[in-house]
């Protein structure tokens, strides 16, 4: 307790808000303040910053999750024009995700169990499949892509760092 807010020192919001020391102390230096929004410190007790814990969950919402939610959309939002039931092909999907044909092959591969009982897979199922001269040629309807792009989970950069509760190797 400081200036009665509980509060912990930069080592103790890293830890707090999942992140590393390194990133703690970029938001929070004084230059980098002023466009982050980190706020200025509750007290300062030999030489160490304290900040209340509100304060950090208010950054956290303001800066991390807002950062995270402007780079989601970024990613998963296309708007493909045309008519929603034309077929389109896997190159053309590959295309708009912008994956490697290795990288395609592999989410196909992951797929294909789950395509063989009727369902979505790691991508969803095809609308259509046609015999082709080196295997099989697939199809979706733009609609169905459009929607998935849109609605799948991920994003481009890193969310925080690993858990550190994380037992590595337990029983080897």
């Amino acid at each position: 307790m400081v200036n009665d807010r509980l509060c912990t020192n930069r080592r103790g919001a890293a830890e707090y808000l999942n992140r590393s020391l390194e990133t703690i102390n970029r938001v929070a230096s004084p230059k980098h303040r002023p466009t982050t929004g980190w706020r200025e410190p509750v007290d300062v007790v030999d030489g160490q910053e304290w900040h209340a814990l509100d304060d950090l969950d208010a950054f956290n919402a303001s800066y991390f999750q807002a950062k995270r939610t402007v780079r989601m959309a970024r990613v998963h939002q296309v708007s493909l024009e045309g008519d929603p039931d034309e077929l389109i092909n896997a190159k053309e999907f590959r295309a708009l995700i912008r994956v490697t044909h290795g990288a395609w092959s592999k989410y196909v591969q992951k797929s294909s169990p789950a395509w063989e009982e009727d369902r979505d897979g790691y991508l969803i199922k095809p609308d259509l499949e046609e015999p082709g001269r080196r295997g099989i040629i697939r199809s979706w309807k733009r609609h169905r892509v459009e929607s998935w792009i849109n609605n799948r989970p991920g994003s481009a950069a890193s969310t925080g760092r690993p858990k550190q509760d994380a037992q590595p190797d337990a029983g080897r």
